[in-house]
């Protein structure tokens, strides 16, 4: 009697309802929060982004760069609409965070418990990773959406009971577009391994008719034609899809100083840093139970789950040391990772009360109070960390100046106009063409006629004629504070 009145004052029955309820809510709040401000501007790797975005071609893989295909071509979707913002550039990864954080919980619901799951799940959106990945308009997120969709449609191929071969295409079609993400090839290597391992999952693999197989196979060649045309054309887009580049450094110098960055963004809890990423990536609570969740993984080995986990952080150990600015890719794998260290705490707390109804009811408060320590303090390492450190002064903030700049002088579009930027950016602002057609983008202001907009990182201003407006930005620092100079006749 007074077990049932706990539960119903509690509201134990509905707890997954709630609990799945403000996961969402958070999920969408914490996407969409302060878009503009954390980080205050794009990274340089934002801005190459939507360069490729622009001019990216599906039909013509052998003039186009291919790699990432189908997240440019949902920038490009995105910019025509709503012109070049920031907002713009973001929003499809916003969108692609928002759909990769649900399919997390589904995911964890088929490898965990729904208590497991929902807790990890939460920890998982509010982690630094995720919304790094989320929140930045760079394809990077598109490796974490197609893997998690993946690890959800092979273990519905593995254990749900209709619509299997609609389980399997969909696989098969998640496999097809990992293939377009650079370092896409390592999970799925790692769940092929465990396939051909665990004798469970090589029955399942075998189960089906020829012309599944064949509509399947169709399905994945339409997908996969443009990249294989390019990588055959190309053969340096086969390099790039495997993390390979001509900036990969292979000497034991580097290696070295690798390792030291790796630690410092994994494990460096003394000193948080803000980057282009907050370090470290995870909190040390948060940390902690991945650590215990590595510990049960050497008691489970016997796991088709066990099997891919370990291939699957074996291969990315020594891509790392060779890419440690790829480590964001330790998101997915340390989500399982940390589930069973989730998993793991509260089994033992359970075994300790086997008949308690009480002491289970009563974990719920300890659980709670870890759970919105590290939501909060990865929430605050996020945001704060983007909004207020000098660090951030490296994201370029000008592109909303220069837009209030040509709308509110109606410049571009009613006659010519002089944007003066950096060599770097060039490509990036010559997009900006496509809504103000009278705009001429330069790297200098030498015999530039007013009206003129000047970026203050080029170092160039008009001689002999003063600025008619200067446009600064909130930095404390006056010489970051000052981000354009706008010269009228």
């Amino acid at each position: 009697m007074k077990t049932t009145f706990l539960r119903e004052v509690t509201l134990y029955r509905y707890r997954y309802i709630v609990g799945y309820v403000a996961f969402g809510c958070l999920l969408f709040a914490l996407l969409l929060f302060a878009i503009d401000q954390a980080p205050r501007g794009l990274s340089q790797s934002e801005l190459a982004s939507a360069v490729a975005s622009v001019n990216v071609n599906i039909l013509k893989p052998t003039t186009t760069n291919i790699v990432d295909a189908p997240y440019h071509l949902l920038q490009k979707l995105s910019i025509q609409f709503f012109g070049l913002t920031p907002v713009a550039i973001k929003l499809p990864s916003i969108l692609i965070g928002a759909l990769t954080g649900i399919g997390i919980v589904f995911m964890l619901r088929k490898w965990f418990r729904k208590n497991v799951a929902l807790v990890t799940a939460i920890m998982t959106v509010t982690s630094v990773g995720f919304l790094t990945l989320a929140r930045t308009g760079t394809p990077m997120i598109m490796t974490a959406l197609w893997t998690v969709m993946l690890l959800f449609g092979a273990t519905q191929v593995l254990y749900a009971k209709k619509h299997q071969f609609l389980w399997k295409l969909f696989c098969m079609i998640s496999i097809a577009l990992l293939a377009y993400s650079p370092f896409g090839i390592y999970p799925l290597i790692a769940m092929v391994v465990a396939g051909i391992f665990h004798p469970h999952v090589r029955h399942q693999l075998k189960r089906g008719k020829r012309w599944q197989h064949a509509i399947a196979i169709l399905a994945v060649s339409i997908i996969l034609a443009p990249l294989i045309i390019a990588a055959i054309v190309t053969p340096t887009v086969g390099l790039q899809l495997i993390g390979i580049d001509g900036s990969t450094n292979f000497g034991p110098g580097h290696i070295v100083s690798n390792i030291a960055v790796i630690f410092n963004t994994l494990f460096n809890f003394a000193q948080n840093q803000v980057g282009v990423i907050v370090t470290p990536l995870f909190g040390l609570a948060t940390s902690a139970l991945i650590v215990l969740g590595v510990l049960k993984l050497f008691t489970a080995t016997y796991s088709a789950r066990s099997y891919m986990i370990f291939v699957w952080i074996g291969l990315l150990i020594p891509v790392l040391l060779l890419r440690p600015d790829m480590i964001l890719l330790v998101v997915v794998p340390m989500t399982l990772v940390l589930a069973i260290g989730m998993d793991t705490l509260i089994r033992q707390w359970y075994d300790l009360f086997p008949r308690n109804p009480y002491a289970r009811i009563a974990a719920l408060i300890p659980l709670s109070v870890l759970l919105v320590s590290i939501v909060g303090i990865d929430m605050e390492r996020y945001f704060y960390g983007y909004h207020y450190s000098p660090m951030a002064s490296s994201f370029h903030a000008e592109l909303p100046a220069i837009r209030s700049s040509l709308e509110s002088y109606k410049l571009g579009t009613a006659g010519p106009v002089v944007l003066v930027v950096p060599e770097n950016q060039v490509g990036f602002y010559d997009i900006l063409r496509r809504e103000f057609p009278q705009v001429s983008v330069r790297t200098g202001a030498l015999g530039a006629k007013p009206p003129v907009i000047v970026l203050d990182q080029t170092e160039s201003q008009l001689v002999g004629m003063p600025p008619t407006r200067i446009v600064t930005g909130d930095l404390s620092s006056a010489e970051q504070a000052v981000l354009l100079r706008v010269y009228m006749p």
